[in-house]
């Protein structure tokens, strides 16, 4: 079994299967708790009726896999900054994220990716950018079951870790459209070829990442820290270092080349940082971890889908199962995975921490050593692991994937919080 489960169309089965539950289990949740099918019959396909004026595009959450920052990534995908004044339009104390119509708060390279794919296939963009996401999560599946990552947790371990990520609470994000796919797909594609010593490949696709999103910036820094203590390994002759001192520079390839284009579109390369602030009134502080307001701690533990807890359980089990899970990589291997960790995580409460560090329970599946850990801590615990599941598993299907489908919704509390078993009429 150990063999066959290690075999590239057995691991595919797998990863096709895998996403096959997510989508089954978001389009049962929707028709249960809100009579929705998996896309509104009849609807148009998103678009803007007028590109000029409109705010967001008609028929954007038709899917219900399209919620959430989705509509921001179709409206990037569909207008792309278009409506974004340029700078000499601009008056004294104006900037050009004033007009909701300039989506500067996102990056927008996944939005770009979906319309080459609708483009070139003649498809709608929503079901485009659902298309990115299924192949993207696919790739990252069945990394998670290669070689590099067997030799260093075994099969059993490997497959352990899948289960752990795929029931997470925020697991269903990989059939979303959302950028997680196609960071976990770069993620993993990265240390696949950082592990095989495919250094530039792993340099160009850690470049790719950080285009992504934000915290794709950990990529980067994730092989930086990795080449450098191959570097420290092997000792080689300084040609060697400097040609590695170049791949860690191509490894920021992405978020240059978007600084680049917001320097001469906009005059600010640095834009996105300050659009993103103005839109959600907050400053990136290390001090507001340090230093919280409680009130938002106590936000980010009762109100759904309690982003706190899952961000002090990630933390937690990360704590708990480090050395048991990464030990067995080699030391460079070892460095990539804590450096990605420390990078990711800490990006994301560092911007967070001022809205109650929400969305941090969706950003967690973006750090496969998380999963390694619990893995690594759990395989000979099953009694822990039970409970661990059972739970994951309920706050999935009732807490974050409810709160995703119910975007809006006036009746989202009462369908998908506590206050739904005491409502005589449901």
């Amino acid at each position: 079994m150990r063999k066959l489960a290690t075999t590239l169309p057995f691991r595919f089965l797998v990863a096709v299967l895998i996403l096959y539950l997510h989508l089954l289990a978001i389009s049962r949740l929707s028709k249960e708790r809100f009579d929705l099918d998996f896309g509104v019959t009849n609807a148009p396909a998103p678009s803007f009726i007028d590109a000029v004026h409109d705010l967001k595009p008609v028929g954007w959450d038709r899917l219900v896999v399209s919620r959430w920052d989705s509509q921001h990534y179709i409206e990037l995908a569909l207008r792309g900054y278009e409506q974004c004044k340029h700078p000499s339009e601009l008056k004294p104390g104006e900037f050009p994220d004033d007009d909701k119509r300039c989506q500067l708060n996102f990056f927008p390279t996944y939005g770009w990716v979906g319309r080459f794919v609708a483009d070139h296939l003649g498809w709608a963009i929503d079901w485009a950018m659902l298309a990115v996401s299924f192949v993207s999560s696919l790739v990252f599946l069945m990394l998670m079951t290669s070689a590099p990552i067997t030799d260093a947790v075994g099969v059993g371990g490997a497959y352990l870790a899948l289960l752990l990520v795929n029931t997470f609470t925020s697991g269903f994000m990989l059939v979303t459209l959302h950028t997680e796919p196609l960071v976990l797909a770069l993620t993993m594609s990265t240390f696949y070829c950082f592990a095989r010593r495919w250094l530039l490949a792993a340099a160009i696709l850690a470049g790719a990442m950080s285009a992504v999103r934000i915290t794709g910036l950990a990529g980067g820094v994730a092989l930086g820290i990795g080449l450098l203590f191959l570097t420290l390994q092997e000792r080689p002759r300084w040609p060697v270092w400097v040609q590695r001192g170049v791949y860690a520079l191509v490894s920021a390839w992405g978020i240059v080349a978007l600084m680049a284009f917001y320097h001469h579109r906009f005059g600010d390369a640095l834009i996105y940082l300050h659009a993103h602030g103005r839109e959600y009134h907050h400053e990136a502080s290390i001090e507001k971890i340090l230093s919280p307001d409680t009130r938002l701690l106590m936000q980010s533990i009762w109100a759904e889908p309690n982003d706190g807890i899952w961000l002090a359980a990630g933390l937690l089990w990360f704590a708990l199962g480090h050395r048991e899970g990464l030990q067995r990589f080699d030391v460079p291997a070892q460095a990539f995975w804590y450096a990605l960790f420390i990078a990711t995580v800490g990006v994301s409460m560092v911007g967070s921490a001022e809205y109650g560090y929400g969305g941090l329970a969706r950003y967690l599946i973006c750090v496969p050593a998380l999963f390694f850990a619990m893995a690594g801590f759990l395989k000979r615990r099953p009694i822990v692991l039970a409970i661990w599941l059972y739970m994951s598993v309920a706050h999935y299907w009732g807490g974050s994937m409810c709160f995703y489908v119910s975007h809006q919704r006036p009746d989202r509390f009462e369908k998908c919080g506590f206050a739904r078993h005491f409502t005589s009429e449901l």
